[in-house]
């Protein structure tokens, strides 16, 4: 089984730039981390505000079936970055980094003769192996570090302190290169920026540009600016709004199931500030029309601080809260405003969407999993795919346990194998998008047929896996083929 068949469609449509007296479309690609699916209010947030996101999301074309390749951070992104399955990538979890040699979406672009910038977090490179930014096709590096979150929101972000010029402080929650001109009060999500709005006014006129602003926000430590803060405790008080939680009968965890959370609630907003900063500039130096947005989260919330419901499960869970995320496209005279496409998309969709508007081709041979969205731009559907997703590890606190997930689009089915003994699931994720009603018993042929594919998928790649944390239950072994 292949996961997804770009070359269905990129095969069949003319990029918009073929034309090679056309002028390439400048590209800024916004990623928020651990952002769920609920968390705009052009996604049904109540007590979160964002005015900027929801304005420049009606310009354009929204995704509520917009999908992940795992439900955390790192192999998330390198998906994107290369239009390949985690699994391809030997990757599951966010201490694995992208392999070496990988042709990422920053080398194209820059190799076709746009600007590059990263601003923001990586967390998916390694500068001894030389996967960094700067390595692989990004002419400008800010803020992006082998961290997977702030050891604070605010200056110095966690640093405790310099011995011979280097940063005192663990290397995975540090942003290097920030502290040294930072000051007292900074936030780091209005530090990124400002650095991105210096890009955009000090760029080469002459070449299009693509932004790679990916944002620490909304990950964990959660802290929020003082004032908005404030902003939402009276906004919650004002409301009536009180937590309230369910507990998960698999695992006993207490999950949130309100937005009541006013430090997240804080974050959210700055994020929002700041997208309406960079579509503010965007326009002040005339490049807003030529510019494709297209606006995505890495995975789900952390369901214990922040609520998703309707949806089940959260960050590093194979439940729809978990690799179902917020998603929206734009771009001005291509793309119809206030428009929905109800069909799934993917996050490797964006590698092969990009390449196809710009006019770049994939090298013979190229082995994705991404589909171009051109044509949704234009009003067509894509090809109904199957998604697998994959995560070995067990975080009770949010609900989460170890297993692999398949879901085919066609019938609408997803089926759930659990590697720690559970009974497995499936669901009818067009009728049940809560996943509430397991269908496993009065469909089991059905079930089975999937169990087949996704057994064949995993047993593809775990050869070149780097092994889970847990020795798998004796009847998932056997089923595995270990």
């Amino acid at each position: 089984m292949k996961v997804s068949t770009g070359s269905l469609v990129s095969a069949c449509c003319t990029p918009v730039w073929a034309d090679s007296s056309a002028k390439k479309p400048n590209v800024v690609l916004l990623l928020i981390d651990d952002m769920g699916w609920k968390d705009l209010g052009c996604y049904g947030a109540k007590l979160y505000e964002t005015p900027n996101i929801d304005a420049l999301c009606a310009k354009g074309v929204r995704f509520p079936a917009a999908y992940t390749s795992t439900a955390i951070c790192a192999p998330a992104r390198a998906t994107l970055m290369t239009g390949k399955h985690p699994m391809k990538l030997q990757m599951w979890n966010h201490e694995h980094f992208i392999p070496k040699g990988e042709k990422i979406l920053a080398r194209y672009l820059h190799d076709a003769g746009y600007q590059t910038w990263h601003v923001g977090k990586w967390h998916m490179g390694n500068p001894d192996h030389k996967t960094m930014p700067t390595d692989l096709g990004f002419d400008v590096n800010i803020g992006g570090w082998i961290s997977w979150g702030p050891g604070s929101y605010f200056w110095p972000y966690g640093v405790k302190g310099y011995r011979n010029g280097k940063p005192l402080g663990r290397q995975r929650t540090m942003v290097p290169g920030l502290q040294e001109s930072g000051k007292k009060g900074e936030y780091l999500t209005d530090r990124l920026t400002d650095e991105a709005l210096k890009l955009i006014e000090n760029r080469d006129k002459s070449r299009p540009l693509f932004l790679n602003f990916w944002h620490y926000a909304v990950h964990t430590k959660h802290e929020g600016k003082p004032e908005l803060v404030r902003k939402y405790r009276e906004k919650i008080k004002k409301l009536d709004l009180e937590p309230t939680y369910r507990i998960d009968p698999a695992t006993g965890s207490k999950l949130l199931t309100s937005e009541t959370n006013a430090v997240y609630a804080a974050m959210v907003e700055s994020v929002d500030q700041s997208v309406g900063c960079v579509v503010q500039k965007l326009k002040e130096e005339g490049l807003y029309n030529n510019t494709l947005f297209i606006f995505y989260s890495d995975n789900g919330c952390t369901t214990n601080t922040v609520p998703c419901a309707p949806l089940n499960g959260g960050k590093n869970s194979t439940y729809e809260g978990g690799v179902r995320l917020p998603g929206f496209a734009v771009w001005d005279g291509h793309i119809k405003g206030n428009t929905c496409y109800e069909k799934p998309v993917y996050i490797a969709d964006i590698f092969d969407t990009v390449l196809d508007a710009a006019g770049v081709k994939k090298p013979e041979g190229y082995d994705g999993d991404g589909m171009t969205l051109l044509p949704v731009f234009k009003g067509e559907t894509l090809p109904p795919r199957k998604f697998v997703w994959y995560f070995p590890d067990t975080r009770k606190h949010w609900a989460q346990r170890a297993n692999a997930a398949i879901y085919d689009e066609k019938s609408s089915l997803k089926y759930i194998m659990f590697f720690d003994g559970s009974p497995d699931e499936m669901y009818d994720i067009e009728k049940d998008i809560a996943e509430s009603k397991n269908i496993v018993e009065s469909n089991r042929k059905k079930a089975d047929a999937l169990q087949v594919e996704l057994v064949e998928f995993l047993k593809r790649y775990y050869p070149k896996m780097p092994p889970p944390p847990k020795q798998y239950k004796k009847e998932v072994r056997k089923k595995l083929g270990l």
